[in-house]
């Protein structure tokens, strides 16, 4: 999620590198179940800056939105152009899983805002998605949820429509991702696996979910990014950030989709864990 503080403006302007590892680290981290925000804390640590700045933020968010929306073009586009039966009820279910964590967000901004500035907390965190990650492996095992068809393809109900229960036990587990260093693509279809959806329907409603939040987030943020200007950096080194958040998170995202019934929630819990124990350790 998007982390902000008054104090940006008076953070050093960072430079091209700076800006594009961020925005490679925003693309990677934001689909793959490995903590956008832990990364992102624990990177601003390493180049010396609290924050990358609203405008930034802002930036690398509308970059990674439009990687699953253009991922998910066809779901989104029957949502849009198709208000069936399906179609409400799949509307109705992401207003449902989103109620979470917009509560949650609302009314404890502040306390997130100080928490995404501490690596410790960050660092717990990933400790603590490493181990929810290990839940979702067991959940896809004991499901058998191995099917592989193609990740991009389908509708946004996914193998029928989805159960209203799933929306808030997956709504809740997007809402805990609001904490550093807690991967919300992890939360989610983990939480998704172990309700015992089959694994490419748990990544599609994870990642449907995923638009109104994150579009949710960065409108949150919007006037106080035109407050701030953009930060020391231009408008071109900001499109550049756009482009490859997004360019890398669709990779990211396709990536996941084709290889989470391979077992990979094993080995991301253990980079997490490894990289979480570091993190408290050298932090």
């Amino acid at each position: 999620m998007i982390a902000t503080v008054a104090e940006t403006a008076m953070e050093p302007a960072l430079g091209p590198v700076s800006v594009l590892l961020l925005a490679v680290l925003q693309g990677l981290a934001e689909f793959l179940p490995i903590s956008s925000s832990g990364h992102l804390v624990l990177a601003r640590t390493a180049l010396g800056v609290k924050q990358a700045g609203l405008a930034l933020d802002v930036s690398l968010h509308v970059g990674t939105l439009g990687a699953v929306i253009f991922a998910y073009r066809k779901d989104v586009a029957q949502l849009l152009g198709d208000l069936t039966r399906a179609r409400w009820h799949m509307w109705l279910w992401l207003v449902l899983g989103s109620l979470p964590a917009a509560a949650v967000g609302f009314s404890s901004r502040e306390f997130f805002r100080g928490a995404a500035e501490k690596p410790s907390w960050a660092a717990m965190g990933l400790l603590g998605t490493a181990i929810i990650l290990m839940a979702g492996e067991w959940g896809r095992r004991r499901g058998g949820g191995d099917e592989t068809p193609s990740p991009m393809e389908g509708d946004a109900a996914g193998c029928g429509e989805p159960r209203w229960s799933d929306a808030l036990v997956l709504g809740v587990a997007q809402a805990l991702a609001l904490f550093p260093g807690v991967s919300r693509s992890g939360s989610t279809i983990a939480a998704g696996l172990v309700r015992g959806l089959p694994t490419v329907q748990a990544a599609r409603l994870s990642f449907m979910l995923s638009i109104p939040a994150v579009t949710g987030a960065a409108l949150l943020e919007v006037p106080g990014a035109l407050d701030a200007g953009g930060g020391g950096l231009s408008v071109p080194l900001l499109l550049v950030g756009v482009f490859v958040a997004g360019l890398v998170g669709w990779g990211a995202l396709r990536a996941l989709v084709l290889t989470l019934s391979k077992g990979a929630f094993v080995w991301f819990a253990l980079y997490c864990a490894v990289l979480g124990a570091s993190a408290l350790f050298f932090v």
